[in-house]
């Protein structure tokens, strides 16, 4: 399994991170496209879709097709993409996971593995199709990791940085923004919040101490009404 992280990246905002998404995915499938498509081969208008979710995977299933076709001839033609959580690593860290592949060990009709990308991305959609194209690079390459042929790869096709935290470089970002002008539907919008400074909810259990032996337990009310098996005297809330 292989993954895009946040390290070395301080122009993304460890702050602004995606919320709870379901992890929905289909099939891409070369030239015939997969079951969330038209007639015509393209993603459905927003308006005709079952859904965001849908909606979102439609748009990603075209955005691998058109970065095949201009930039990484040696992705798979089948492959599930998903967008969702990691396998680890979601919430903001220095090594947060932003996209990850995870390559198939049998033969599968969906195709050769599941390609998931952290919803933190969809407020840029440039930013989505370099980690997009990141993870391509790995579903055509599934046994070098971040190093054999996978550096050679990132270079062609104008990935730059660290191999593990890959960005667009200038001229690659260049071309992705004409392509998402010319020949990509706007990317359906909105993400979510994992901050690690959003209010965490607090435990739910009160702490109860008898007053003669000093024995704790813990009980989900504020009216519990119990008394010590040893000293038989009535618990207190601490």
């Amino acid at each position: 399994m292989y993954c895009t992280t946040l390290a070395d990246h301080p122009a993304i905002p460890t702050t602004k991170q995606a919320g709870s998404t379901d992890a929905t995915g289909s099939a891409i499938e070369g030239v015939t496209g997969s079951a969330t498509e038209g007639a015509s081969g393209e993603a459905p208008d927003h308006a005709d879709s079952d859904g965001m979710n849908s909606r979102r995977v439609a748009w990603l299933e075209k955005a691998y097709r058109v970065l095949r076709e201009e930039l990484l001839p040696e992705a798979p033609e089948r492959v599930t993409i998903t967008f969702g959580f990691p396998s680890k690593g979601a919430r903001p860290s220095r090594n947060q996971r932003i996209g990850e592949y995870a390559h198939f060990l049998k033969d599968c009709e969906a195709g050769p593995g599941l390609l998931t990308l952290h919803p933190t991305v969809f407020d840029r959609p440039a930013r989505v199709l370099d980690v997009l194209l990141h993870e391509m690079i790995h579903a055509a390459r599934p046994t070098d990791g971040h190093r054999g042929q996978f550096p050679k790869l990132a270079k062609r096709v104008g990935l730059v940085g660290k191999m593990t935290a890959t960005v667009a470089g200038p001229e690659l970002k260049a071309k992705l923004e004409t392509w998402l002008r010319d020949r990509l539907p706007a990317m359906p919008n909105g993400h979510g919040d994992l901050s690690a400074d959003r209010k965490r909810q607090s435990t739910r259990l009160r702490k109860y101490v008898c007053p003669m032996c000093g024995q704790i337990i813990r009980a989900a009310t504020d009216c519990l009404n119990a008394v010590c098996a040893d000293c038989d005297a009535q618990f207190v809330q601490a």
